[in-house]
């Protein structure tokens, strides 16, 4: 048995088995639908991917003007409370009653110059009641 094993070999060169390929029709439409599938699965990815990075760009872009306003309402805030203090400075009595004395050289009235007027229930005044 050893000389059968020695004599079909020793002819012959030993080649290696390659394994052989299904060329159906069948095995090449399973391949090609496979490797549509991951194409379809990488491009779905990809758009994904886009859309997620659009969205914190916007985001960003959002905070940022966000920020903005809010620097720009802080100052015009500040601002209102200036004029607020201002405008009630310039309105006081006692302001309004030195600029007539120095600016205008206004005076007081005397008693005798004072008239008062009393209104009737009617609705109509009477000059001296």
């Amino acid at each position: 048995m050893q000389q059968a094993r020695k004599m079909s070999t020793a002819n012959r060169p030993v080649r290696p088995v390659q394994p052989t390929r299904e060329y159906s029709p069948g095995a090449q439409r399973a391949r090609g639908l496979k490797k549509a599938k991951l194409i379809t699965i990488a491009l779905t990815c990809f758009i994904l991917g886009l859309v997620v990075i659009a969205q914190y760009s916007s985001l960003v872009i959002l905070n940022y003007r966000l920020s903005s306003v809010r620097s720009d309402l802080a100052r015009s805030e500040e601002s209102a409370r200036v004029l607020e203090l201002e405008a009630a400075q310039l309105g006081a009595v006692s302001r309004i009653d030195q600029l007539a004395r120095e600016e205008l050289g206004m005076v007081e009235p005397e008693i005798d110059q004072v008239q008062v007027i009393n209104i009737s229930q009617r609705g109509r005044y009477q000059p001296g009641e």
